[in-house]
């Protein structure tokens, strides 16, 4: 779906049931996450990727930060506790209205509405650590592509970025199955639009690591480690992506730093294994949160 119709679902989720659309855990379905559980799940994901980072020797000026794909500010009011300032940006304005509501840092906090296909929000080099967490796995690549393009833009030089997002599918799906789940989301949506509503859902998207490795070094980013990440669901190969940006920006240097045959040993390398060769960056084998996400087999 596009970008519009990604806010008008999202808009939904949070009038609906805006903590589960965050966190899917089928138990708390239906409004049965209790609000200081969920928030401490925030503070205790964020410590652990700050000290992840901390793990791979990168230093993070505790100035500014984004949490991007906000939903009720789980995470940036984490945060905002641990940086001098802090900001949420969502696409759906029912979880802004929501995040602006539980923010408990008032004077450190801030989110704002961004339904644009970029951070145009925000000048260059505004922030000094970048985080999104199950956020980009549920737009179109194209759209996630072109935020993290974004994120390398407005990340101070010297910050850090680590986002999440999914690779592959474990067992991909036959022409035959992505054509009839084409065709079966085709006659919903049309059933749906004759009844005037829609067909509330999730969708899930990955892109390769080598694609995102690519687009990460071609952007003047330096990909320092990547970590196996269960969050999307038992179907897919996902990871979490720690990445730095130099002091001085020089896009051709840093790709011209990983040798083109690298890449194309990255294309053959299986996932799941370390990589000794193909990506040019660490890959780490460890058992990250265990944050439930929604996936779709």
């Amino acid at each position: 779906m596009n970008l519009r119709n990604l806010q008008r679902h999202w808009d939904a989720f949070g009038h609906q049931d805006p903590l589960w659309a965050i966190l899917t855990d089928p138990a708390r379905k239906g409004g049965k996450w209790d609000l200081e559980e969920f928030f401490q799940l925030g503070e205790l994901e964020v410590a652990e990727v700050l000290q992840q980072a901390a793990n791979q020797g990168i230093a993070i000026h505790r100035g500014r930060a984004l949490d991007f794909g906000c939903g009720v500010g789980r995470l940036t009011q984490a945060l905002g506790r641990r940086f001098e300032e802090s900001w949420g940006v969502d696409i759906a304005p029912s979880m802004i209205r929501l995040a602006r509501l539980h923010n408990r840092h008032a004077e450190r906090c801030r989110y704002e509405l961004n339904p644009a296909p970029d951070l145009r929000l925000f000048a260059d080099h505004t922030f000094d650590f970048i985080y999104s967490s199950l956020t980009l796995q549920h737009m179109r690549p194209r759209y996630a592509k072109r935020y993290l393009k974004e994120f390398l833009r407005v990340l101070s030089p010297g910050g850090c970025l680590v986002f999440r997002l999914p690779s592959e599918l474990r067992r991909p799906h036959s022409p035959f199955q992505r054509v009839a789940r084409c065709l079966y989301w085709w006659y919903r949506d049309g059933m749906a639009a004759l009844a005037k509503g829609f067909n509330l859902r999730m969708e899930m998207y990955g892109i390769a690591r080598t694609q995102v490795l690519e687009l990460i070094a071609c952007r003047g980013g330096e990909t320092v480690a990547v970590l196996e990440d269960h969050s999307s669901g038992p179907a897919w190969y996902s990871f979490l992506y720690f990445v730095r940006k130099p002091a001085a920006e020089h896009c051709e240097s840093s790709r011209a730093q990983v040798e083109p045959q690298a890449w194309k040993g990255a294309m053959a390398a299986p996932l799941g294994q370390p990589n000794r060769r193909g990506d040019g960056v660490p890959f780490i084998q460890t058992n990250t949160l265990g944050t439930t996400s929604s996936w779709l087999p």
